[in-house]
This record gives C-alpha cells, sequence and structure tokens, in this order.
C-alpha cells in the first residue's frame, strides 16, 4: 500500500502489543484497518499520565479540528475509495479520513497520540462520574 499523501510505500509495524499497522516511513502516517483502532484503545502500552494530568488546549485542538475540515480529502490506500473526513468520536477534536468502502482508517502524524489520550481521558471521566453517582446512591440510602 501507498501513502495518501505523499505515495511512499507503507510499512508494516507493530503499535501496542501485537497490533500491526501500516505506517508512512516519511509523514508518519498511519493506516489502520477496521478493527484496529478499537484493538489499541484496549490496550496500555504506552504511559499518557503527563498529557491527563495537564489541561487540554481546546483552543488549539478545535483550530486544527476546524483547518483539518478544509484540507484535501485523500483515496483510500487500501481499496482506492474517495475517503470522507469526521470527527472521531464525541469531543475527541481528532478529525480522521475514513474509508466508506474497507472502514480503514488514516491517522495523520500523532493522531493516534491523540486518540489515546482521548480514550483514556474519556474512561477516566465515566470511571469518576460512576463512582460519584454510586457513593450519592449509598448515601441517599444511609439517610433513608
Amino acid at each position: 500500500m501507498r501513502c495518501p499523501i505523499d505515495s511512499n510505500e507503507l510499512i508494516k509495524t507493530r503499535y501496542e502489543a501485537s497490533i500491526e499497522v501500516d505506517q508512512c516511513p516519511a509523514c508518519q502516517g498511519m493506516w489502520l484497518d477496521q478493527g484496529e483502532l478499537e484493538a489499541i484503545q484496549e490496550t496500555r502500552d504506552h504511559d499518557y499520565s503527563a498529557e491527563l494530568n495537564a489541561l487540554p488546549n481546546v483552543v488549539a485542538q478545535s483550530y486544527r479540528l476546524a483547518q483539518a475540515r478544509h484540507e484535501a480529502t485523500y483515496r483510500c490506500p487500501k481499496c482506492d475509495a474517495d475517503m470522507s473526513k469526521r470527527e472521531y468520536g464525541y469531543g475527541s477534536q481528532v478529525m480522521i479520513d475514513v474509508c466508506p468502502s474497507c472502514r480503514g482508517i488514516w491517522l495523520h502524524q500523532n493522531e493516534i497520540q491523540e486518540l489515546e489520550v482521548f480514550f483514556e481521558r474519556s474512561q477516566a471521566e465515566t470511571r469518576s462520574l460512576r463512582d460519584g453517582f454510586l457513593l450519592s446512591l449509598v448515601s441517599l440510602f444511609r439517610r433513608g
């Protein structure tokens, strides 16, 4: 497969555990086949604690997201279909290129790291909300 950005041959490489992805040696973009992003989300090989403890720069992320919406669209390196741009998930502020045909995903340099921080922050927030809800239920039942 060739990089949709610069046409370099994509190189198979291991990313987190045993997940094999295709990466461009020049632009560091990454091709993920269907299901690989979800598999990466399930693993925790990289330590993002510093990023999780820092406040996100929402203004810079919003600006990059707005710019990405207006970038050129690319051809799928796997099946040559026109890919579409969309923000991944609710509130990730990461624009990804998705192939509607083979369901693969093209990520530009550093977007995988941004998505992993988003996944971990979302999971931590969910745990915090769940724990707070459970504590309020326990407190309510103790009063009653």
